[in-house]
């Protein structure tokens, strides 16, 4: 199983601070079935700053730890973006780092109470420099949480939609469950993954057999064939207002 988003690297933001602490989340990861992970520290953010070359050396690092205490974990490297007007010119400049490196996926954090207004602009702007914008955790986002259409909007021009294993199981309150799964029957959901920051944050194996077996199927394909930076499977989005909520569930 492969998750897409996490922040493992040690020292680097909020996640682990010290290396035992990422050994233990590799641990954590191994037993519930994840085999390679991308470390997706936040960059930009405001307090964080985490650019490519450092995320590469940690990366290394890391691996070569768990390659010699024979833990079978495949640490890739990535970036959790904070959404900024000028990612374009810094991606161009090798500041910005996509998932596992040299695809064209980037993980975009939107602000916790607000979605810029020059998101549109950016979105655009990212594909036509031939990248495609995953928008990490959407759900937990206010404005998305008050007008799903808003997420609507993105994903119906171009972006895709990685939601947290935790907003599935529940361990992000029921609000956030609720939107969740209707994101899910509204073709809004893409990609899953951990976003774990320590060691008792993998809910991967609960959330994907809480899924009926179709969907699960095309969500953990999803992320292999993202790593490996082949298109997606996508469905038309639909609004959530005008639509009743089909069962993606078991």
């Amino acid at each position: 199983m492969i998750d897409v988003h996490c922040h493992i690297l040690p020292g680097l933001d909020d996640g682990p601070k010290l290396l035992k602490e990422t050994i233990a989340m590799a641990k954590a990861a191994a037993d519930d079935g994840i085999d390679t992970i991308i470390a997706t520290p936040h960059h930009n953010n405001g307090r964080y700053i985490n650019e490519r070359s450092d995320i590469l050396g940690a990366t290394d690092f890391v691996n070569g730890q768990l390659q010699r205490m024979k833990i079978p974990v495949d640490i890739l490297p990535g970036q959790e973006v904070h959404m900024y007007d000028d990612m374009v010119n810094d991606l161009e400049r090798g500041l910005i780092l996509p998932l596992n490196q040299s695809t064209k996926y980037i993980l975009i954090d939107l602000p916790p109470n607000h979605i810029p207004p020059f998101a549109p602009r950016l979105l655009f702007d990212l594909q036509i420099a031939g990248y495609i914008p995953i928008i990490a955790h959407p759900e937990k986002n206010a404005v998305v949480a008050g007008n799903p259409d808003a997420m609507y909007n993105m994903v119906s021009n171009g972006a895709i939609v990685q939601i947290d294993a935790a907003s599935i199981t529940g361990r992000n309150g029921k609000k956030v469950r609720k939107l969740t799964r209707q994101m899910l029957s509204a073709n809004m959901v893409h990609v899953i993954a951990s976003n774990a920051h320590g060691a008792k944050g993998f809910h991967l194996t609960k959330a994907y057999n809480s899924l009926d077996t179709s969907t699960k199927d095309i969500l953990l394909e999803n992320s292999e064939e993202l790593i490996n930076d082949r298109p997606i499977a996508k469905d038309e989005p639909l609004r959530i207002a005008k639509r009743g909520l089909r069962q993606f569930f078991k």
